[in-house]
């Protein structure tokens, strides 16, 4: 008998319990406090019945046999892991947000985690930089690099681009940047910018004399001299509204994706004025 209630109580932690009668089934990957303010940004804008299941609680969740079962209307995913668990299914239309690197799908789409490029170009061109060095990865950041360059064309501001596919060969490309920039741009790409290679780009700033410009304000802290992120609340919000019209009836395949519409400018005050740079926060 103990053994039972022993594999009976396994059961019910390994399998999410149904819940029947909402529209949004949100797939969370685990709890974040990022993820929470989106999720809580989403729920300002969507006034869906929805039920939340975070993945991490789970040893394992069925995402095919929950819609099967419970018929949501929308799938919300939060985070890579959930985005690519709640895409194994095909019956129900998934909105992303939070997912670092989404792949297109069909009956899929969302707010990416990366600000459109030309939040990015504005702070060089404030800055009064026109040689930015880039290194990236060309299978995770090669499409926007490519929208990079296309916007960047009609600017002043000239990439020198380096391409890696191993963070060992970060450092050895940032060397191979040496006197040929006057910034470096900071991607959040996984083998550009992986914690063993994070050093490389504040030593090559320091040596050279060249702000870093990146993604997130705890590299301000490293040396940084400007970050441009992302306002994760109202990223919930932008879904939110998608999720809206889905639910009242535009297919989702008509959505296209979209970058965050919001950005929030931090600069390191030290680091501007070392490098006698114009101030960009404020813009």
């Amino acid at each position: 008998m103990q053994f039972l209630r022993f594999l009976l109580l396994a059961l019910l932690l390994l399998i999410p319990l149904p819940a029947f009668g909402y529209d949004v089934l949100v797939l969370q990957s685990l709890h974040e406090k990022g993820y929470e303010e989106a999720v809580n940004g989403f729920k300002r804008e969507c006034r869906a019945s929805m039920r939340r299941v975070v993945l991490s609680e789970y040893a394992e969740a069925d995402v095919t046999r929950i819609t099967r079962e419970e018929h949501p209307k929308l799938i919300v995913a939060v985070g890579d892991r959930a985005l690519a668990l709640a895409q194994k299914q095909n019956s129900t239309p998934v909105l992303y947000m939070m997912a670092l690197n989404p792949k297109p799908r069909r009956w899929s789409t969302g707010v990416s985690m990366l600000l459109d490029p030309s939040r990015y170009l504005s702070v060089f061109e404030a800055l009064g930089t026109q040689k930015v060095g880039v290194v990236y990865d060309p299978s995770r950041s090669g499409a926007y690099l490519k929208r990079a360059q296309a916007l960047a064309a009609r600017t002043r501001v000239d990439l020198v681009l380096r391409e890696v596919r191993a963070a060992k060969e970060t450092p050895r490309m940032l060397q191979s940047l040496r006197g040929k920039v006057d910034a470096l741009w900071m991607l959040p790409d996984a083998t550009a910018v992986s914690p063993g290679a994070t050093e490389a780009y504040f030593l090559f700033s320091q040596g050279e004399r060249v702000p870093v410009v990146t993604f997130a304000d705890v590299y301000l802290t490293m040396g940084g001299a400007v970050a441009l992120t992302i306002d994760r609340f109202d990223i919930g919000r932008q879904l939110g509204e998608m999720a809206q019209s889905v639910l009242e009836g535009k297919p989702v395949e008509e959505i296209p994706p979209e970058h965050p519409r919001r950005a929030i400018t931090k600069s390191n005050d030290g680091v501007v004025r070392q490098l006698k740079l114009s101030s960009v926060t404020g813009r």
